[in-house]
């Protein structure tokens, strides 16, 4: 009874497992019919799937969807993947000219998707926020090498660091520190006042130190490219938005001599008086101001903002109110000026500036900020794990010859994996390959390792945008066929149909009759000023019977001497329709009638001859022949590939685009 039980329970198991494995199986089957009627064309074991369609097809239409139109559509795209398929047969997509091409349309596609879009989108609204105002600010820099030692740093730190405690405990006043420590030399003119700026005018390092600190305060010591900055805040107004001035300058120049300066002064005062007495501004400017370059232009400078010009000619044209005010004689380190208000622009909205602002910000050293975020976001997104043991083994080997620039990369254990990124392993030759390539005196084997790092992150990551992000792959897919479309149709019809001079000859011989001229007419049109000028025409047309010689340049150099539009004349073999008054005339040689103008101008045609339809010379219609040749070539190119590779429509998949 109990061996009965045991042999129905395992009958019942293995019908339940042949079930499942039934049903998985018919499951399996309906799964790669589903994936199978999503391709829309094969052509011989090259599948193409609906997607790939839509993506040329909606990029590419916007017109009604009808079988019709879809099955015209599908022909084009057909003749597309063929020639394509024919290029890839001739392995085109190896040929190192394709490659290259391909390679630098690819450094364009991929350089929106290397970014860390979220920080880059931070950085461009810090900016517009950071236009809205004006800061006035001073500085102190405590200047450093850019090849500086970690001692020399923290010496020029911990200067700046003491300047600093010193000024707050008023032992001496910011003016008279920047004067006495500052390396930026303009201090001692000026007291270390960098006058009133806005976003994208200074170092990003300063511009964040002077918007983050608050009016009357000092920064900590600010690292930039230079050096150390103090930056001491003055003022925070809110932005004065942008000028457009015209002006007038006589120069004097640094060092000028006072008689250079009062010669100067008086020349202002004379065009003051001659602009209050009401003389245009722009005519004077053009005559009298020693800036030439904006002179021709009536005076007229380039929009700014704070920042972009001397304090002294900021505050004159800034303190100008309404359009057309003229300021009074006013002198900067470069001669006298006095300014007209053109025109005053406030900020624009973010949309509007968005753009601008983000090529501000690639021109600019916030772009170091932007590639650091990268890095920082790839080095998130992969695991990077690092062989401690091969680095220190290398680095106690070659670190003191990299730092003067001379190691010679003899390792004997360069095939050690140096890290990883994912499953991707690097190992310690392809670092030595770096160092040799980069090293200098003062090279930093630590930053030189990051750096090595950074870029086969980057480099990883360009091998992962296909997988990552589909637009990308289409797109570059895209290029890289539409490059081997466009070199195998030049060889094949383009190119071929311009060289192929026998096979052109030929085809024109055959087609003749579609190179035929229309009836034509033979004639010289003469435009006269007036009918005492047609008259001239007349007679020296009638002089022309009889002197074979005599050309229709004599009559207008002649009629033309005062008036360079008393006579105008045009010679040619014109067909119906293509001049006016030819196809108002009699068709016939000799004289026409006059024709008379509107304006009492006449127009006189003398008719050579009429020309009965006729061929074109190849030479007449080449043009045209080579155009119809091509046609004719590709049409035959195309025939050979539908015979070469089989081709296979799923029409209900095609059909299903249609809504």
């Amino acid at each position: 009874m109990m061996s009965l039980l045991l042999e129905k329970h395992l009958i019942t198991v293995e019908n339940r497992n042949r079930m499942k494995k039934t049903t998985l199986f018919i499951l399996l089957i309906f799964i790669s019919r589903i994936i199978i009627a999503q391709n829309i064309l094969s052509i011989n074991d090259n599948n193409i799937s609906l997607e790939e369609f839509k993506n040329v097809f909606y990029k590419n239409n916007n017109t009604e969807i009808t079988k019709e139109y879809l099955d015209e559509y599908i022909d084009l795209f057909i003749n597309f993947k063929l020639k394509v398929k024919e290029a890839e047969s001739l392995q085109m997509d190896t040929i190192p000219a394709f490659i290259s091409e391909l390679d630098g349309y690819r450094k364009q596609l991929i350089k929106p998707y290397l970014k860390n879009q979220e920080f880059d989108d931070k950085l461009i609204l810090e900016a517009y926020e950071r236009m809205q105002y004006d800061i006035r600010a001073s500085h102190i820099l405590i200047k450093l090498n850019e090849k500086a030692t970690q001692k020399e740093k923290e010496n020029a730190y911990n200067k700046a660091l003491k300047i600093r405690e010193d000024i707050l405990s008023k032992k001496i006043s910011f003016s008279a520190a920047a004067k006495k420590y500052s390396d930026d030399k303009s201090a001692i003119l000026n007291n270390g006042d960098l006058g009133y700026f806005t976003t994208f005018r200074m170092v990003y390092e300063v511009e964040s130190a002077a918007y983050n600190t608050v009016v009357g305060n000092i920064s900590t010591p600010v690292l930039t490219k230079y050096g150390y900055h103090l930056v001491k805040v003055t003022d925070k107004r809110s932005s004065v938005g942008q000028v457009k001035v015209a002006h007038i300058m006589f120069k004097t120049g640094e060092g000028a001599n006072e008689n250079k300066i009062k010669i100067a002064k008086q020349k202002i005062d004379e065009i003051s008086i001659k602009l209050k007495s009401g003389e245009d501004f722009s005519d004077l400017a053009e005559k009298f101001s020693q800036d030439r370059s904006s002179a021709v232009k009536g005076g007229l400078l380039p929009m700014f903002s704070v920042g972009k010009m001397v304090p002294a000619f900021e505050k004159e044209a800034f303190s100008l109110k309404n359009i057309g005010d003229i300021s009074k004689p006013f002198q900067t380190d470069f001669g006298w000026h006095i300014i007209k208000l053109v025109e005053r622009k406030e900020i624009d909205s973010f949309e509007q500036m968005k753009n601008d602002i983000k090529q501000k910000i690639i021109r600019d050293s916030r772009s170091q900020l932007s590639e650091k975020a990268l890095y920082q976001k790839l080095k998130k997104e992969y695991k990077v794990k690092n062989i401690v043991s091969s680095f220190v083994d290398l680095r106690k080997s070659a670190v003191k010859k990299v730092s003067i620039g001379n190691w010679s990369g003899n390792y004997t254990k360069g095939s050690n994996i140096l890290f990883t990124i994912n499953s991707k392993k690097y190992i310690v030759n392809e670092f030595i390959d770096y160092i040799l390539l980069n090293q200098k005196s003062g090279s930093d084997f630590d930053i030189m390792y990051q750096d090595f790092v950074n870029s086969c992150l980057l480099e990883y990551e360009k091998s992962m945008l296909h997988i990552k992000y589909p637009e990308y792959k289409t797109l570059l897919n895209e290029y890289r066929e539409g490059i081997l479309l466009f070199d195998l149709t030049n060889k094949k019809v383009w190119k071929k149909a311009i060289e192929d001079t026998i096979g052109l000859q030929l085809f024109y011989e055959n087609n003749i009759d579609s190179y035929l001229w229309d009836d034509r007419i033979d004639a010289t049109i003469y435009t006269c000023k007036n009918l005492n000028t047609a008259r001239n025409v007349k007679h020296h047309i009638f002089r022309k019977n009889f002197i074979k010689d005599l050309k229709d340049d004599v009559i207008l150099k002649k009629l033309n001497n005062d008036d360079p539009l008393t006579l105008q004349i045009m010679s040619k073999k014109f067909i119906e329709g293509e001049n006016q008054y030819i196809d108002k005339i009699i068709r016939k040689k000799g004289l026409a009638k006059d024709i008379v103008l509107d304006d009492k101008s006449v127009i006189v045609i003398n008719v050579h001859d009429i020309i009965p339809s006729a061929p074109k010379k190849l030479s007449e219609t080449r043009g045209k022949v080579i155009s119809d040749y091509q046609n004719k070539l590709e049409k035959e190119w195309i025939l050979e590939l539908k015979s070469k590779y089989k081709v296979v429509v799923n029409k209900d998949v095609l059909y299903s685009l249609i809504k």
